[in-house]
């Protein structure tokens, strides 16, 4: 079976049989795509190795689930490809890559909770993406999802076509969402998924042909034209939902136990979330670990500002653990760690906690990282988190923009702060871009808006 790697190229004239990267402010960047998220600590280590040698040693970890080297110098190119085909995270069909991209619980057969163990299902769906030609034409952000529920349940992730495990044997389908918003398809069986996604890949490339504005996401097409058409490609496939399963609206917090007051359909994702415990945590039963041998499987979750490490450090934690799982939270978890796991992450900067006040801050690359940035945004947020301090308890995100974009986070934010020419302007409640009372200021003369604002909003004033 062969793994993914690396996007399609958002520049011409990539070399066959090398991944395509794409070019950003401080070089060429690499998405590496780590099926089921599981990543071998050797393989780690070499990752971190490449990304020294060939680039800038820096690393960001992003919300599809995958590894970004950055700063990969262009005769750096081939080898780097090569080392990862050596790896198996490269397949012999470029075009495939793009299309590869399979977000899965993290905590795969390691959560006793869950209700369902979907490595192997997510692994053979990246198999058919990449076997399949005809998918080859899905836009490169066209996303598939594996869930399998219990305590790293992806819930809250959107994408364009999510199976949600029932049971241990079944999927609900559903599609362009969240598990709350997506719209409902009906049940599919484990060993059906494959096609069922094959199916529904084939009748959004044909469906959205039809329409004058062709959308390039699931969510745009089911606006526009309904769930119907699917539904007639996937009787083969698929059993219909119960009807209060199909009619309910899913209001989902990461506590959330939904249930079919009819027909007793779950999609379990009962009790705390991982990143709401945050840190270690030990599950209560003995669980198959990679090397196959059954004992404890103790696991320890590690976060980064703003999704970003250096290499030196994914090999530091490497070296701690047996395996790391990729997720889509700024975060890694340390499988079976060693006793000094945490003391390393922490001597590296990272986040051990889900009240570190650093996870309520978002920022792009900006100047360095990015074409268009003027400010460094990493260091105007981390400015923040540190003038403010308590200010940020009650706050659900501060986001730093490099410009009008927001390629961080494009939707609103409680504080926004939005950078031209090398100034801010900041706005409460507010998108990148949008309208702001306070214009034209210096970093500094922004971090103190920031927390004049929270200030006042604190206090009512």
């Amino acid at each position: 079976m062969t793994n993914p790697a690396a996007t399609q190229p958002r520049r011409r004239g990539a070399c066959p049989g090398v991944l395509a990267p794409m070019q950003v402010g401080d070089g060429l960047l690499l998405r590496v795509r780590v099926p089921a998220g599981m990543l071998p600590a050797d393989h780690a280590r070499r990752i971190a190795e490449l990304g020294d040698r060939y680039g800038n040693g820096l690393i960001d970890l992003s919300q599809r689930g995958t590894l970004q080297l950055r700063g990969i110098a262009a005769d750096g190119l081939e080898p780097v490809t090569e080392a990862l085909r050596g790896m198996g995270y490269v397949s012999g069909n470029a075009a495939s890559e793009a299309v590869r991209n399979v977000l899965c619980s993290p905590t795969a057969g390691l959560d006793p909770t869950a209700a369902m163990d979907v490595r192997a299902v997510a692994r053979t769906l990246d198999a058919r993406l990449a076997d399949d030609a005809a998918l080859h034409r899905l836009p490169p952000k066209f996303g598939w999802l594996v869930c399998g529920g219990g305590i790293g349940h992806l819930a809250g992730s959107s994408t364009d076509v999510r199976f949600d495990a029932v049971d241990g044997e079944r999927f609900r389908v559903s599609l362009g969402g969240t598990l709350a918003t997506a719209a409902p398809l009906g049940l599919c069986r484990v060993e059906d998924v494959a096609d069922v996604a094959s199916a529904l890949g084939r009748a959004f490339l044909e469906l959205r042909a039809s329409l004058p504005e062709p959308p390039r996401r699931m969510a745009g097409l089911v606006t526009a034209i309904g769930v119907e058409l699917f539904l007639m490609r996937l009787f083969a496939f698929t059993s219909p939902l119960p009807p209060a399963h199909a009619q309910t609206s899913f209001a989902l917090t990461r506590q959330a136990d939904l249930r079919s007051a009819e027909s007793g359909e779950r999609i379990k994702v009962r009790g705390t979330h991982l990143m709401d415990i945050f840190g270690d945590a030990e599950p209560p039963h003995p669980t198959l670990l990679p090397g196959g041998e059954k004992e404890q499987a103790p696991v320890m979750v590690t976060a980064f500002p703003f999704g970003r490490l250096t290499a030196a450090t994914l090999a530091a934690l490497a070296s701690t653990c047996t395996e790391i799982r990729i997720t889509p939270w700024r975060a890694l978890i340390l499988v079976a760690p060693s006793a000094d796991a945490e003391r390393i992450a922490e001597a590296r900067g990272a986040i051990l906690s889900h009240t570190d006040r650093r996870l309520k801050l978002t920022a792009c690359s900006g100047a360095g990282g990015c074409d268009v940035g003027t400010t460094d945004t990493h260091a105007t947020a981390l400015a923040i988190a540190e003038r403010a301090g308590p200010l940020l308890d009650p706050v659900r995100m501060v986001h730093v923009s490099g410009c009008a974009k927001g390629c961080a986070h494009p939707a609103i934010a409680d504080v926004t702060l939005t950078a031209r020419d090398g100034v801010y302007d900041v706005a409460l409640n507010a998108k990148p871009g949008d309208a702001s009372p306070y214009t034209g200021l210096s970093p500094a003369d922004a971090v103190a808006r920031v927390a004049d604002l929270l200030t006042e909003e604190s206090t009512g004033a």
